[in-house]
């Protein structure tokens, strides 16, 4: 019981969800599923290289007009050795993505729950933006097609 006391909230929209790619490494966790999804506020989502999944952690340069997307995806407990494998798997070691809170907003319950995500690494995530075609290259769901793609790293 300890061990769900000590539970962080992870939002996950990528190649972490159910279906997807990387979802095994969560469900042998044992990460509890929370549920569906979705940022409280417009965030930036690209799909990167080798269609990796990237959301932004900053809004995107200020010569652009565009509002964002309400982001799409999951919720789920994550224990604290399950957050030590995921931090792994994002490459925070590496300076890949950066973990940091976002509010979400479960659908069904519409309550507002602050949760941990891994965003593109501060460090070039303007860069990645701009690389993967800027405003006409944001969306709001990560999908199948998307990740027909995706190739580990």
């Amino acid at each position: 019981m300890e061990e769900a006391a000590a539970a962080t909230m992870v939002f996950v929209y990528g190649t972490l969800k159910r279906g997807f790619p990387n979802h095994p490494l969560l469900a042998a966790s044992g990460s509890p599923f929370a549920g569906a999804a979705s940022t409280a506020a417009p965030a930036s989502l690209v799909v990167g290289p080798y269609s990796v999944p990237f959301l932004l952690p900053c809004r995107r340069p200020r010569s652009s007009s565009s509002a964002g997307h309400l982001i799409s995806g999951e919720l789920y407990a994550v224990s604290p050795r399950a957050l030590v494998d995921l931090d792994a798997l994002e490459g925070i070691h590496l300076g890949v993505y950066e973990r940091r809170r976002v509010t979400v907003i479960v659908e069904g319950e519409e309550v507002e729950v602050e949760a941990e995500a891994y965003l593109a690494h501060k460090s070039y995530a303007e860069a990645l933006w701009l690389h993967c075609g800027g405003e006409a290259a944001e969306i709001g769901e990560y999908t199948m097609d998307h990740a027909a793609s995706h190739q580990s790293y």
